[in-house]
């Protein structure tokens, strides 16, 4: 287990997390943003063992609050807890109406973009560099075993395999997933066009949902690529450097070195039509209570005729390699 202290004294959020979970990352941004004393704990994502005691859900994130003894998973709730535990620096629009608009947004986004970028982000990685799978989950397995050059090779199949049937990576296609996360993230680029913001025309935690959960894609070329998004990479850029956020997580920085040594990479959808027509209604019209989640449970026996589904992404996705070009993204 390794914490890490934000302001190196007492902390009094407890944030156990994933360190590159873009959930997470919602919730780091919530904290720094109201300026609360908090310490992030890392997890070993396969076996939990740092939360299995709380009696909440035991997803990322999840945090801690040692001044209430409040334990709480997800990264919603847990924004509006800290918002209403901790009202200074508020996140949530004081007005009520304001206030329903930007809830119901974070639900959205996390029931729909968070996955679909999740999916399609591992997605990425399984095509392109799968060996960055054991970095990410096995850092420190056997004394870091799994994080040396050989070891990741073995463990890369397993764990693509597992993540695979998981989150249904291998029925992509199928499912739209594509096209469904083009068709949302469309009108909303053109939304933020025009008004700056997702509700109330000031920051608040809807922003920070959306600019947090489109992370992923900065590594899918379809998205990062694409014409009519690329407003919203530029806006999502400008709030990162406004507010002091990682401009790159490790993973985007590894996925970024290898295409830069095989100067190639998986971009084409070909699936997708030539003008980027959109299949797929955006999901949305409904108020949310709560966030979905898209995992499946897994067994031995699924993970040992999975190896398949796991080939089938890595090798016959539909999604064609390219001569790789470097994206820039710019802040608008």
């Amino acid at each position: 287990m390794v914490v890490r202290s934000h302001k190196g004294g007492w902390a009094m959020i407890e944030l156990y997390k994933l360190q590159w979970s873009h959930y997470v990352e919602k919730v780091r941004w919530a904290l720094d943003f109201k300026k609360l004393d908090w310490r992030g704990i890392d997890v070993v994502a396969f076996t939990k063992k740092e939360i299995r005691h709380f009696d909440c859900a035991q997803t990322f994130p999840l945090i801690r609050d040692t001044r209430t003894g409040v334990t709480m998973s997800d990264s919603s709730p847990i924004i509006r807890y800290l918002d209403e535990t901790y009202p200074r620096h508020a996140l949530l629009p004081a007005d009520p109406v304001e206030r329903e608009a930007a809830w119901q947004w974070m639900l959205r986004l996390d029931s729909t973009l968070g996955l679909h970028a999740r999916r399609l982000g591992y997605t990425q990685i399984i095509m392109e560099c799968p060996t960055i799978l054991a970095q990410l989950f096995m850092p420190n397995v056997c004394g870091g075993l799994f994080a040396r050059r050989g070891w990741r090779a073995l463990a890369a199949p397993v764990l693509g395999t597992l993540l695979t049937l998981r989150f249904r990576f291998h029925r992509n296609r199928e499912d739209g997933v594509y096209e469904a996360l083009e068709a949302q993230l469309l009108p909303i680029a053109a939304q933020l066009e025009r008004d700056g913001f997702l509700v109330g025309g000031r920051f608040s935690a809807a922003d920070i949902t959306l600019a947090s959960l489109l992370r992923p894609l900065r590594i899918v070329p379809h998205f990062v690529q694409h014409p009519r998004l690329q407003s919203l990479f530029a806006w999502q850029e400008r709030l990162f450097r406004e507010h002091g956020r990682e401009a790159a997580f490790p993973y985007e920085a590894m996925v970024r070195a290898k295409r830069e040594r095989s100067r190639r990479w998986r971009a084409r959808v070909s699936w997708m039509h030539a003008d980027r027509g959109v299949a797929s209604a955006v999901d949305g019209a409904a108020d949310r209570q709560v966030a979905q989640n898209d995992i499946h449970p897994n067994s031995r026996w699924m993970l040992l005729f999975g190896l398949p589904a796991y080939l089938k992404l890595r090798w016959f996705s539909g999604v064609a390699r390219e001569r790789y070009m470097s994206v820039v993204l710019v802040a608008g």
